[in-house]
């Protein structure tokens, strides 16, 4: 059996419950009678699930194993997503907060397994199993482009999307490897919340802007394309499927890419990239240009979480669960306010104006890149001290000894 096998299905059928959802936005916003603001603030219950999962993620996912906390928390999500099309906005709000809170113990063990393998095996394989994700946004799109323009209704969509998941999490449990359960630490109390240290926070801060640009395009994404653009049901799915795309191909040749470039490089060039296909998203008003626009973004997003979860995972202290719980809550913190925030915008001024908010939160992902590296901007100097130094510094960064002098 692949040893990526079980992360690869992870990681599609996560991005095609995800998709699914997404890009049925606009019919479930038509179902709910809500306008885009009190959509994105119903949006906002995925993020409080998530605070609400993260306190015992680890813990969950120590004592399942991650090959049976992964595939058991994705089905029970899975199952969920047929109701939030059909309930009214109160209860899509609920159901959505009960979505990313079962979600968010299934990330938190699913990257589990991929680092596992990594740790285990010596191969690098973390980068694609992300790539799977972008390859079931891509079939999701396409999928849900199809629907849609047949008509069949969002509730008939998203229950076979949990149909399949269900079936790929049984074969899933089959396959993974079995694991021994963690040993529970013998002294001290473990806390509720497993707050982040400063490295993690510098993590945070530096994918900051390549995260929420992600976001962005699941989120409000479709609906530029059809109310901007005036692109009609089954051509947005088809552009949309661009932006997953650029992801895909990146993320399968990402783990290649980390062996042959410095992770500042990669840090700065994805947020370039993205900068460049937001502009040129902006400035158009043709749908082929626009195609190439979120290709652009989709290969620029691409690997900023697969980062963060490797200098996480190098630098990190304590229990590896325990810092990707605290990466993620960190996550959550800095960006809680992103989603209704770009719904409000988006309401009142344009989705123009929502994607261009994004411009500076890039420009703060190329200063603080040397994080990658074990590093920190000079003006951050004296905030922290990291766990390593890259190889080729930056001279705009200082190394921990350079820190500890300043």
């Amino acid at each position: 059996m692949p040893i990526l096998a079980p992360p690869a299905l992870l990681f599609f059928c996560n991005a095609l419950l995800f998709v699914s959802l997404f890009t049925r936005l606009p019919a479930i916003q038509q179902g709910l009678g809500v306008d885009k603001a009190v959509l994105g603030m119903a949006l906002l219950g995925a993020p409080v699930g998530t605070f609400l999962a993260l306190p015992i993620a680890g813990r969950v996912t120590a004592a399942l194993t991650p090959r049976v906390a992964a595939p058991l928390m994705l089905t029970i999500a899975g199952l969920m997503t047929p109701l939030l099309t059909i309930v009214p906005v109160w209860g899509f709000f609920l159901g959505f907060l009960l979505f990313g809170f079962f979600r968010t113990i299934h990330d938190v063990s699913a990257n589990m397994i991929s680092t596992g393998i990594e740790q285990r095996t010596g191969r690098k394989v973390l980068s694609r199993s992300h790539g799977f994700w972008s390859v079931g946004l891509l079939a999701g799109s396409l999928v849900s482009g199809f629907l849609a323009a047949r008509d069949v209704s969002p509730f008939v969509h998203q229950s076979g999307a949990a149909l399949f998941v269900l079936v790929s999490s049984l074969v899933v449990w089959k396959i993974a490897p079995v694991e021994p359960r963690a040993v529970p630490r013998p002294s001290g109390r473990r806390p509720v919340f497993v707050l982040p240290d400063r490295i993690i926070v510098l993590i945070c801060i530096m994918v900051f802007g390549i995260g929420i640009s992600e976001g962005a395009i699941y989120d409000w994404g479709i609906f530029y394309l059809r109310e901007v653009l005036h692109a009609d049901a089954a051509t947005a799915g088809v552009l949309y499927a661009g932006f997953t795309v650029g992801m895909g191909a990146t993320r399968m040749v990402g783990d290649v890419l980390r062996e042959k470039f410095r992770p500042l490089t990669l840090v700065r060039g994805s947020a370039a990239c993205v900068a460049i296909g937001l502009v040129a998203l902006l400035s158009t008003g043709g749908l082929p240009l626009a195609a190439a626009a979120l290709f652009l973004i989709g290969c620029g997003v691409a690997l900023g979480f697969p980062l963060a979860v490797a200098t996480t995972v190098d630098l990190g202290r304590g229990q590896t669960a325990d810092n990707l719980a605290a990466l993620s809550l960190t996550l959550l913190l800095s960006s809680i306010g992103v989603p209704p925030l770009l719904g409000f915008v988006a309401e009142h001024v344009g989705l123009a104006a929502s994607f261009a908010l994004l411009l500076p939160f890039l420009c703060v992902s190329v200063i603080m890149a040397p994080v990658a590296e074990g590093r920190v901007p000079r003006f951050l100097s004296g905030f922290v001290k990291v766990a390593r130094t890259g190889e080729n510094s930056d001279p705009a960064a200082v190394s921990p000894q350079d820190a500890a002098r300043g």
